[in-house]
C-alpha cells in the first residue's frame, strides 16, 4: 500500500495496487482514512474498491512527484485512467516547506457499476485538501512504484 499522510497524522490518502493486468493496466483500490486516536487505528471516509491505473500512470505521478520537489514544476495535476481518483500537488502557501494535496474522487463509477444508473461524470465527486510534507510525498510515489512494480504479470495462455 502507498499512503500520503497529512502532516497532522490524521488523515491520508491510501492506495492499494491489487492485480495486474494483460495490458498492463492496475487494477487498484483507494481510500481517504482518518486516525482514530482512541486505538489508532485508520478507518474509512471514502473509499473506491477499484481504480484503473493505465500503463505508464504511476510513473508520471512519481515524475510529478519528482519535478515537483527538485523545482522544475511549480505543481502538478494526476489522474487515474477512469478518471475516478484525481490529485494536485504543489506548493502550501501560508503552510511553511510544507505542500498541499488535493485529492478529488469521483464516485459516479462506482454507483453506476453498483447501482445501475448511468455514469454521470463529476455530478458524485467529492475534494479534499491537506498539507504534506516533502518526505511524505517522496514515500508516497517511492510507495506506490515499489507495490505496483511488486505485482506479477499475468500468465499468458499459449
Amino acid at each position: 500500500m502507498a499512503v500520503l499522510p497529512g502532516d497532522s497524522g490524521a488523515i491520508r490518502l491510501r492506495i492499494d495496487p491489487v492485480q495486474r493486468e494483460g495490458s498492463g493496466r492496475v487494477l487498484a483500490s483507494a481510500s481517504l482514512e482518518y486516525r482514530d486516536a482512541r486505538d489508532g487505528d485508520w478507518w474509512p471516509l471514502v473509499h473506491l474498491p477499484v481504480v484503473h491505473l493505465h500503463p505508464g500512470s504511476v510513473e508520471a505521478l512519481v515524475g510529478g512527484i519528482q519535478d515537483l520537489l527538485r523545482g522544475a514544476a511549480p505543481g502538478f495535476a494526476w489522474q487515474s485512467g477512469d478518471g475516478a481518483l484525481g490529485l494536485q500537488l504543489g506548493p502550501g502557501e501560508g503552510h511553511g516547506d510544507l505542500l498541499v494535496v488535493e485529492v478529488g474522487m469521483d464516485l459516479s463509477l462506482f454507483l453506476a457499476e453498483s447501482s445501475g444508473v448511468p455514469r454521470r461524470e463529476g455530478a458524485e465527486a467529492a475534494l479534499f485538501r491537506w498539507p504534506v510534507t516533502r518526505a511524505s510525498a517522496v514515500g508516497f510515489g517511492d510507495g506506490l512504484r515499489s507495490e505496483t512494480g511488486a505485482l506479477a504479470a499475468p500468465e499468458r495462455d499459449g
